[in-house]
């Protein structure tokens, strides 16, 4: 359960990266010989995925990606989704494979050593055989026993299913059902504090369980668990079958107490800070909250707590009042072993992908730790610092402007000013983590995938407990922060993925400032303005939960919301109508981080040509018939190219609260009078309509 950085984080490469260099020495850019050539071939991979054919101003994406869909098919590939994160992603995957796999060199810390035994394990998964279904049921044995395998001497009586979760908990950090987990309070972000709430769902959202559109994803995932039972457990497939139907109508039950995320709630909105007892009352006998954090945290706890998400737990009251107790008990237990299951795979490459992605998700820290201490590129993270400062100063001259921002009042207008000040950028490095402390009393080896698991899930959750105890620490969200630039609103921090620092996928020294303002800028621009969103407004400088707008600037950014919720409320993809939701963030961001980008390289552009004899050539690329400011939107509509298999269109529709890549270029480029300008779009055009939506 990690409820908090789903709601406290404000929320794709290129033809080069199958080529990308280990690192930077491993190309010499400084001759011109080697400059020329990365140009041009900077230069071709824009062009291949453009459609010159297409006019700029009916539909931009189909201009910039036209041809991204022939060249990166997710249906040809055999691949969910295609697109600039997802070759980011690949190029990191590779370093990672190559880590994991060389045998142990000079750059081996004791803790990298263990993390290597933890991925030679899951490849040598096989190697279990008939002890893994053993090794499960032990698991089992440890909190009771489960009635798909016990028949008819099950004893129900006996069966008490909040104690047996709260004991899950307190051992291994696993809370089917209801659970209590220790994080950053979100009021004074200096502490931790307890929050009760719901489970981690593997569908993750509520319209995955709920709508007619994802009923396939349903039945894969309740196949899933019917061959896990099977497999896994030995149970005979008529009975497989009937508890697998079970398990999901009782987890679809669960999930109809979700949040729907349409509804654009925050984190203030969510969470009620309640005493123990005040929660005991609201809730007894069916839940016994007293007991719960008792068992869980191996501690009386008498203070206040967090509850989050109130109504899941009144319809959780209502489910477990008509839900018999075997089915109860049965979910309770799949859910403790499926945090242990790994199928291994036929194909030797499959699963090592398979495996990196396991050992990702215990030890991501580690892995980016591992990949900047052997890759760090100096260059890259200079360049990113540059361009932190260069938007910081942009938005804060925007911020103090007399009519940029002329719907915010002066005072709310000084404390954004504030907080802007006091916002930071961080490469997600972990440079400073003492990895020795943290693996004290772990022993990893590489014969066993299942007592590595356990050990990890004991040390995770007694960490977890001790937290209550400790000032709070930056927050922690696993490989979530490994792969995309985020803005962790509690902290008033923006963190930057370390596979961001890998060379020529969008930022090299020698390609114009144009791409790399559309590119990389824009994806730090997002993040700035996420602090001024929806949710990023409930926060102020120092990272706590604080409402610091006036009423009347407020009023205004909600009537401009709303403004976005018709223009996006009105796209089509894929035939799908997509639905007007109050929540925004993602489509202000993208449009601020636009126009802040833009603003910066403007800035830029416009201070060269003042400059006495100085050669701006090198803002446009060979072979390339655009200027530098029409190339910066290039760029920034290939930040989106992508594909998504026929399959998943549908789910990325209802669980995703970004838009499809294709409306995150037309929407902000739409917006935006400078793009007309530089493309000649005639006014009423597609892509220069007479209604423009503006926050930032």
């Amino acid at each position: 359960m990690n409820l908090l950085y789903i709601w406290i984080t404000g929320h794709v490469l290129s033809a080069l990266a199958f080529a990308s260099p280990a690192s930077q020495n491993d190309l010499n850019q400084d001759t011109p010989y080697i400059k020329e050539l990365l140009r041009q071939a900077k230069a071709a991979e824009i062009e291949s995925f453009m459609n010159q054919k297409a006019d700029p101003c009916s539909d931009f994406y189909a201009f910039a990606c036209g041809n991204y869909e022939r060249i990166n098919s997710a249906f040809s590939m055999q691949v969910v989704t295609t697109g600039v994160f997802e070759t980011l992603t690949k190029g990191l995957n590779r370093k990672i494979i190559k880590m994991l796999n060389n045998g142990h060199d000079d750059h081996d810390t004791p803790e990298d050593i263990q993390v290597k035994h933890f991925y030679e394990s899951c490849l040598r998964i096989k190697e279990l055989n008939s002890t893994y279904s053993e090794k499960l049921k032990r698991l089992i044995a440890e909190f009771g026993t489960m009635p798909v395998l016990e028949g008819s001497s099950w004893d129900e009586s006996s069966f008490d299913w909040l104690g047996t979760t709260a004991r899950m908990s307190h051992r291994y950090g696993i809370s089917p059902i209801l659970g209590v987990e220790v994080n950053t309070d979100i009021a004074s972000n200096d502490r931790n504090r307890i929050y009760l709430g719901q489970q981690d769902f593997p569908l993750e959202a509520r319209s995955m369980y709920l709508e007619n559109e994802t009923l396939i994803y349903r039945q894969k995932y309740r196949n899933n668990i019917q061959r896990t039972l099977q497999r896994s457990l030995g149970v005979k497939m008529e009975l497989a079958k009937q508890t697998a139907k079970e398990l999901l109508n009782f987890e679809v039950d669960l999930a109809k107490g979700l949040v729907d995320e349409s509804e654009g709630l925050g984190i203030e909105s969510l969470t009620e800070l309640i005493t123990v007892a005040d929660l005991q009352k609201r809730y007894s006998p069916i839940l016994d909250i007293d007991r719960l954090i008792f068992v869980s945290m191996g501690e009386h706890v008498s203070g206040q707590i967090y509850e989050f998400n109130k109504q899941y737990q009144e319809n959780l009251v209502e489910v477990i009042k008509r839900t018999p107790k075997r089915t109860i008990a049965n979910y309770i237990f799949f859910r403790l072993i499926w945090e242990f299951l790994e199928t291994p795979s036929e194909n030797s490459e499959k699963q090592k992908e398979a495996c990196v992605d396991l050992t990702k998700k215990i030890f991501a820290k580690n892995l980016d730790n591992m990949f900047y201490r052997r890759y760090n590129n100096e260059k890259s993270s200079r360049e990113i610092d540059n361009m932190w400062r260069q938007l910081k100063f942009t938005f804060n001259e925007t911020l103090r402007s007399s009519s940029a921002l002329d719907w915010i009042e002066r005072p709310t207008r000084d404390l954004a000013i504030a907080k802007l000040q006091a916002m930071t950028l961080q490469i997600n490095n972990y440079a400073k983590d003492n990895f020795t402390e943290e693996f004290a009393d772990l022993n990893l080896q590489s014969a066993d995938y299942v007592e590595n698991v356990r050990q990890t899930s004991l040390l995770s959750a007694k960490q977890m407990r001790e937290m209550l105890h400790k000032p709070a620490k930056p927050l922690e969200a696993g490989s979530q922060l490994s792969y995309t630039p985020a803005n962790i609103l509690i902290e008033n921090t923006i963190k930057i993925p370390v596979s961001l620092l890998q060379p020529f996928y969008i930022w090299s020294d020698v390609y114009p400032n144009a791409v790399m303002f559309g590119t990389l800028a824009s994806l730090i621009g997002h993040e700035l303005i996420h602090g001024f969103d929806d949710s990023g407004r409930k926060f102020d400088a120092k990272g706590n939960t604080n409402d610091w707008w006036d009423e009347k600037s407020s009023s205004n950014f909600l009537k401009r919301r709303e403004c976005f919720t018709k223009q996006y409320g009105k796209y089509v993809y894929d035939g799908i109508q997509l639905k007007e939701s109050t929540s925004q963030s993602e489509n202000i961001a993208d449009n601020g981080g636009m126009r802040l980008a833009y603003t910066a390289y403007r800035k830029w552009y416009e201070n060269q040509l003042k400059q006495p004899n100085k050669d701006i050539s090198m803002e446009t690329l060979p072979g390339l018939q655009y200027t530098a400011k029409q190339l910066f939107f290039i760029s920034f509509g290939q930040i989106w190219c992508n594909d998504a298999h026929p399959n998943v269109k549908s789910l990325q529709v209802s669980t995703d609260q970004h838009m499809p890549g294709k409306f995150r270029v037309i929407g902000p480029l739409s917006n935006y009078d400078e793009f007309s300008k530089e493309f000649n779009c005639p006014a009423g055009s597609p892509m220069n309509p007479s209604e423009k939506c503006i926050l930032y």
